[in-house]
This record gives structure tokens, C-alpha cells and sequence, in this order.
């Protein structure tokens, strides 16, 4: 199964698109054109399997995969950011800012915001370590650091949100001395938002102010003020998020929504809005709160970060220079400690290794190994990358194999595994059938891709994140599963030359001795054969084995020759006397069809959905 090719650049594009109003200004400040965008941008959607954004017109509006996207790619530039610096610095990580952000996690101004202090506080404090969170956004990859350093370097917590009034002992302008220490940074004014459609602005006076979802503090601080000034009434709950707001504003251009200015900013979906004060006019403070450790970097941090929200809002742009080829061929050297067996662990040629260090050690400007007469040896640079490095792909295996969980809840689309079909006319093909039939029947916008794999690469895509779901025989290591029932017989279908048209059912010893056409040993129809074979003594000699069922069956039929298959996959050949059947006898047992899943994460009600189908079709009776 082919794995995603994701590089650091394509994710920087992504993210500077997004926080731009149209592919055109983005495509601007890259440097360029618009069409060339667009298909870096679709490439990204392929390569990843799942649909970033809504097509309408010249305009793109991020899904919901987007913006989950766009934060774990961001943390990934940033580590990027951090590897290269930690090499250009004088010395290691001395200290760790973990920045918590209790806030609506949106494209907006508070996350391109924190994105430019944390590249900031690189150059202004080096030997500082800064990662970050918000509280509502999806849990991100470990962030820049934040892998094991020994000894481990002290921690600072820095809270950053609306609190409310009373939980915080602010005190003017300055630094409060308490159980935390707090700080104000801005007032967050109110604002109503709708379309430009000029009817929709003449109704700002009278008609419902919608509210999505947002912290307690502010609806309670909405809600009192509305009370104050006479137009509670107006105040209209709803189910939505911040990020929803475009595709809200897109289905009803009429609508005006009542939110904090800073849930705003220039992004896709957002060009096209009209903004004005909320009259009578209302702001919600942001403050910061520090819980010890160093409150010198925590005050440098807040001062950036105030500057970035005050000033003019500027997008957070990544420029990386290294590339996850280069880091994964660094780290497999790294980890075996020579390019000889690194180049066998990683399945590849060590020139292509040693092709992709080369680039690496020139885009950084020096070496990471010593070249010796016995191998290769980190150099001090490289021991320095390597933890960087590491944090690197695990950050993008987690991005990976998280994407087909983000895709089944947020657009029902599923890419389900089973095991090689043995023909159409096959028991299991036909109960999957009915099962994906059934399925698009309750749910049509459900998306639905089917692949087929071996019972030892099903385990494996499902672990890796790159299946949903998968049907298998035999459960390996400790999956989540549910049985769907026993497999189906297998028979000898054989020539019937080789005279076994009279015989009901032949044992192993007799069926080890045919002239045998029989798939690779780990497609699992024919390898469960062999395994009974193995555990009997006998021998299984085939005259040849074929990576293809049905040529395994297109050959039985021309020559005297045999295979393993159900005998429901040949049914119309056994009819018209081509082929002949004759059953496995009882000295070969009967395996189970199970479903199996992640066991780190919770299915989406599609995944459900698709469970019951499969459990349903194959509960019924198989069809002639």
C-alpha cells in the first residue's frame, strides 16, 4: 500500500494559503502563480487522501480537515525551525516555555500571532525551548523540543485567555505578584459580522445576532451586557465553531454573528465579510498568567506576543530547508550507526542514503558524520540534529496515520481493507458488496474506497493509520476486532483431467501430492492451506505460484493442474463442467473473518455504520 509522500515545503504552501483570502494573494507571496498553487494544493489533498477545502468559483473555503491540518502542520514547521536553530546556537536548551492558549483555535490573529513570537523568541532568547496549545484545537504532535533532553531543562507554564473576573489578580498595567503572576495584554472588542450584500447591512439594527460556540466567560459577558442595553432578545445561540463561520456566512449571506474580533482574520473563507462595532461597544480582556519558574522568558514571550496582536496582522510564513527524505536518511544512519546497515533496514540503496545526507549536510553548511575507514560516526552537529530529527518524522507519522481518523468523522470517507477476492462470484465478495451497498443506501455522501492486501499487510495499514477498518482472518497482535463468522470451505478446484470430479473431499495428504498452482504464501487463502500442510508434516511443493488469483484459476483451466479457492469463486465453471470441486476434508479446519480496527482512537458513526452493514450481511445466509 503506497504511503503518502508529504513534504515540509508542500505543508508551508498549505499553511500560507490558508491564512490568506484568496489562492491568488497566496500565490503572491509565495512568489508563484495561482494555477501552480492550486495544484500543489490538490497534489496535498491526493497524497493525503481527504478533501481540505469546498471549490466554489475562484474561492476556497478550508473543511474542517483543514484546519485541523493547518495546526499540526504548523507545529511541525516549527519544529523544522528549531532543529536549525538548535545547531546555529551556542549552546543547548537551557529552559522550556510550554505557552497554553485558552482560546478559540481558529486561522486567526491569536494563531498567526503566536507563530511570529515563537520564531521571535529563537533569536532573542536561543537556549529557550518554546512549545505550545490551545485548549479546543486538535492535540498536536509533541511540539518543538519536547523530546527527551537529559538532564531535563526546567519548565515554565504560561497561561494566555479570557479569564474570568476574580480567577486572575490583575492589577494595572504591570506584572500582579500572587499565586501567578498576571499580566493584561489587549482588550478583545466585539464585532458584528456578516456578508457585503448590501440588504443583509441594512438589517444589522434589528435582526438576530448569532453566537457560535465560545468560552464560558465571553457568553456570560455577552449575555450581561445584551441584558444592560436591551437586546438580549437578539442573542441567538448555535451550534457552530469559530472556524465554521465562513460556510455559515456562504449559506445564509444574510446572517450577522456577534464574536470577538480577534476570531477574525485575512483566510481562505473569510474574504468576503462586513465588519462593524458592536453599539453599544463591549471588550473582553485577554490576560496572561505565569505559575512559576522563569518569569524573565515568560515576559519577553508576552511582550512579543502583545506586539504581534497590536500591530498590523501579518501571516506566520515558513521557509524550510530541510526535507523529510533527507531527515529520514540521516536517521536511519543515525539509529544503525552506518549507512551499510541502515541501507538494509531502510529497504534502499546506500548511494540514494548517502545522496540524501550529502544535500542535508550542504543545506545546513556542515558535516553530521565523520567519514571513517570503519563506517560513519556522528559528529557533534549530528548528535546535536538527531533528537531533532527523530521528533521530526515522529511528528509526521502521527500527522499520517491520524488523517484517515480525521477524514471518516468530518466526511464520512473510509478506506476499508479485505483480503484478496478469490472472484465476483465469491461468498465474501458478495456479502462486502451487499454490506457497501447497504451502507450507501443510509448515508450517500458516505466515501467509500476498497483495497485489498494480505492478512499480514491489513494488520499492518491498520496499524499505521492508513485503513480505517480492515476484514481478515486470522487477528495478530492484539487488535480490536469483531468476528464476523467462519471463512468459507475451501475446496481442490481442479482440470477435470485430473479425473477428482467423482470425489466429495479429499484429505491434505492427497491434495499435497496434486499438481498444485497456488498464490504467494502470504495472500492468506492459499497460506492458511500451507499452514495446515505444515502442522500435518506434509510438504507442499506447487508447480508454480502466481501473484494473481484469477490466474491461478485461468491456468486450472486450460491445463491439469489444481489450486485452493472456495468453490463459490469458480460457480459458473463448475456449472458448464470446466472446473471441478471437491471439499477440503475435516483434517483442514475452518478459520474466522473478523473486522479489525485501531484500538487508539474512537470510530466515527460511518465506521459504525460500515461495522453493522458487515455484520448484518454476513449474519444472512450466502447467496446462490
Amino acid at each position: 500500500m503506497k504511503s503518502p509522500q508529504i513534504e515540509l515545503r508542500h505543508l508551508a504552501s498549505f499553511v500560507l494559503a490558508c491564512q490568506n483570502a484568496t489562492v491568488t494573494e497566496a500565490a503572491a507571496e509565495l512568489g508563484v502563480s495561482a494555477s501552480t498553487l492550486s495544484v500543489a494544493l490538490h497534489t496535498l489533498e491526493r497524497e493525503l487522501d481527504m478533501k481540505l477545502f469546498q471549490r466554489q468559483g475562484g474561492w476556497l473555503r478550508p473543511l474542517p480537515a483543514a484546519f485541523w491540518l493547518f495546526q499540526q502542520a504548523v507545529a511541525l514547521l516549527h519544529a523544522e525551525s528549531a532543529a536549525r536553530h538548535a545547531l546555529g546556537a551556542d549552546a543547548p536548551v537551557a529552559a522550556r516555555l510550554h505557552v497554553h492558549l485558552d482560546l478559540s483555535f481558529t486561522i486567526g490573529r491569536f494563531s498567526k500571532a503566536v507563530s511570529r513570537t515563537i520564531e521571535a523568541m529563537r533569536v532573542l532568547n536561543p537556549a529557550l525551548a518554546v512549545d505550545f496549545d490551545f485548549r479546543d484545537g486538535a492535540d498536536p504532535a509533541p511540539a518543538a523540543g519536547a523530546f527527551e533532553i537529559d538532564p531535563e531543562p526546567p519548565r515554565t507554564v504560561l497561561e494566555i485567555g479570557y479569564f474570568a473576573p476574580g480567577s486572575d489578580p490583575i492589577a494595572g498595567e504591570g506584572w500582579a505578584e500572587g499565586p501567578n503572576l498576571s499580566l493584561p495584554l489587549i482588550a478583545d472588542r466585539w464585532v458584528v459580522v456578516g456578508a457585503t450584500d448590501a440588504e443583509a447591512r441594512g438589517r444589522d439594527g434589528d435582526g438576530p445576532l448569532l453566537l457560535v460556540r465560545m468560552r464560558q466567560t465571553l457568553s456570560d459577558q455577552v449575555t450581561l451586557h445584551a441584558r444592560r442595553h436591551g437586546f438580549a432578545q437578539r442573542l441567538t445561540p448555535i451550534d457552530a465553531e469559530p472556524a465554521d463561520l465562513g460556510e455559515r456566512l456562504a449559506a445564509n449571506p444574510a446572517a450577522r454573528f456577534l464574536l470577538p474580533q480577534s476570531m477574525l482574520a485575512d483566510r481562505l473563507g473569510l474574504g468576503r465579510t462586513h465588519v462593524a462595532p458592536l453599539d453599544p461597544a463591549l471588550s473582553s480582556l485577554v490576560s496572561a498568567r505565569c505559575r512559576g519558574g522563569d518569569t524573565a522568558a515568560a515576559r519577553l514571550f508576552l511582550d512579543q506576543f502583545r506586539t504581534a496582536l497590536l500591530g498590523t496582522e501579518a501571516n506566520a510564513a515558513f521557509d524550510p530547508v530541510l526535507t523529510m527524505r533527507q531527515v529520514r536518511a540521516f536517521t536511519a544512519i543515525g539509529k544503525a550507526g552506518g549507512i551499510s546497515a541502515a541501507a538494509r533496514n531502510s529497504n534502499v540503496t546506500q548511494p540514494s542514503l548517502s545522496s540524501q545526507v550529502q544535500r542535508l549536510e550542504e543545506a545546513l553548511g556542515r558535516p553530521l558524520f565523520a567519514r571513517t575507514r570503519t563506517g560513519m560516526a556522528l559528529s557533534d552537529a549530528g548528535r546535536t540534529l538527531l533528537p531533532f530529527a527523530l521528533d521530526l518524522e515522529t511528528r509526521l507519522e502521527r500527522i499520517l496515520r491520524a488523517c484517515k481518523d480525521v477524514a471518516a468523522h468530518t466526511q464520512s470517507a473510509l478506506v476499508i481493507g479485505m483480503l484478496p477476492s478469490s472472484g465476483h462470484d465469491s461468498a465474501m465478495t458478495g456479502r462486502v458488496a451487499a454490506a457497501l451497498i447497504a451502507l450507501r443506501a443510509q448515508n450517500p455522501q458516505c466515501r467509500l474506497r476498497l483495497v485489498e492486501g494480505s492478512n499480514l499487510a491489513l494488520h499492518e495499514a491498520v496499524r499505521a493509520g492508513a485503513l480505517n477498518l480492515a476484514i481478515v482472518g486470522a487477528v495478530q497482535g492484539g487488535l480490536p476486532h469483531l468476528a464476523l463468522g467462519p471463512s468459507e470451505r475451501l475446496s481442490v478446484i481442479a482440470h477435470p483431467a485430473l479425473g477428482l470430479a467423482a470425489r466429495l473431499e479429499m484429505g491434505l495428504r492427497e491434495v499435497c501430492a496434486l499438481p498444485l498452482v497456488l498464490g504467494p504464501r502470504h495472500l492468506s487463502i492459499h497460506r492458511a492451506f500451507v499452514e495446515a500442510a505444515s502442522a500435518a508434516r506434509l510438504a507442499v511443493s506447487p508447480v508454480m505460484e502466481v501473484g494473481s488469483l484469477p490466474l491461478a484459476i485461468a491456468m486450472t483451466r486450460r491445463a491439469p493442474l489444481a489450486t485452493i479457492l472456495p468453490a463459490s469463486s469458480v460457480r459458473q465453471d463448475l456449472e458448464e463442467g470446466r472446473l471441478t470441486a471437491t471439499r477440503l476434508g475435516d483434517d483442514f479446519g475452518l478459520g474466522t473473518l473478523s473486522i479489525i480496527f485501531s484500538g487508539e482512537r474512537s470510530l466515527s458513526d460511518s465506521e459504525r455504520a460500515l461495522v453493522r452493514a458487515l455484520t448484518e450481511a454476513f449474519a444472512r445466509p450466502a447467496s446462490p
